[in-house]
């Protein structure tokens, strides 16, 4: 990324002016743009007046323009929570966040039915396989992938997560004689709402880092721990109808999911459509760090 043009400023008794290029402007609030072609503008603009918009290709810092391919918005498509620069790594890789919600998703939807008993299914058993490879291996990967791109919170987020489905599905297992290790089925249920109990918090956390991002992200996350959540409750409660309910949420998590998986695939170049982030208020603005 290029270097924003050099502001001058110089004082003559009682009047500010700002010199630029050899444009000179008696205003402290003035812009002075210069008609080269060749180079983007120079723009000089007073410190107080900041402001920041973009367009397809440009964001713009003081009507600065900065080439979109060397910054990155908040996006749910990469799970951005909110704008950076981008790292030479950044712009070399691919993004692999779709295919870490691509995981996570169809596995949630798949779970979410099954704890809602669609088609008389009560069991996750079958789910075994998808639990430790699709959400639990592509999930850790890609969080390898977003530590090289340098995305802190999608790092973490799919790592944990990774996690998360594949120590789930060695308590399905029943791995080591997990189930027989306790006296009876309460003591049992109990156990597994404890398993949940940290996993609520850490979605929890997740998810109040996600308040000045997109309302597609920030959505997907809370849904994310309201699942969650309920399967706690219905863990300690012992409640068939709190155990559907997350099911349900589950469900709309795995399509939030997807949606947001949608959005870091397509563009102009595979579809006829692209999806546009829709910022939450308050959006953390690059200019108040210029």
């Amino acid at each position: 990324m290029s270097n924003p043009p050099s502001f001058h400023l110089s004082e003559n008794n009682n009047n500010n002016n700002i010199n630029n290029d050899n444009h000179s402007v008696h205003s402290p609030d003035s812009t002075a743009v210069t008609n080269d072609k060749d180079h983007l503008p120079n723009v000089v603009q007073s410190y107080t007046n900041k402001s920041f918009r973009h367009d397809d290709d440009h964001i713009y810092i003081n009507d600065i323009p900065i080439n979109k391919k060397e910054f990155t918005l908040a996006f749910g498509g990469a799970f951005e929570v909110g704008p950076r620069e981008k790292t030479r790594e950044l712009i070399e890789y691919a993004n692999p966040v779709p295919a870490g919600l691509g995981a996570f998703s169809a596995s949630a939807i798949s779970l979410g039915l099954v704890q809602m008993h669609a088609r008389e299914v009560h069991m996750a058993n079958s789910l075994l396989g998808a639990f430790l490879t699709t959400s639990g291996l592509v999930e850790i990967i890609v969080g390898v992938l977003c530590f090289v791109i340098g995305n802190t919170w999608a790092c973490c987020t799919f790592l944990m997560f990774g996690g998360f489905w594949s120590s789930y599905a060695f308590v399905l297992m029943n791995v080591g004689g997990i189930a027989e290790s306790y006296s009876n089925e309460n003591e049992y249920a109990q156990s597994i709402a404890i398993f949940f109990l940290p996993w609520a918090l850490f979605s929890f956390c997740l998810w109040i880092c996600t308040f000045k991002s997109t309302v597609a992200l920030t959505v997907l996350m809370f849904l994310i721990w309201l699942f969650v959540l309920l399967f706690t409750i219905a863990q300690f409660a012992s409640s068939v109808l709190v155990f559907k309910a997350g099911g349900f949420f589950a469900i709309l998590a795995g399509v939030i999911g997807f949606y947001n998986m949608l959005a870091g695939l397509v563009d102009k170049s595979n579809a006829y459509f692209t999806i546009r982030p829709l910022p939450l208020p308050n959006q953390y603005d690059p200019a108040k760090e210029a």
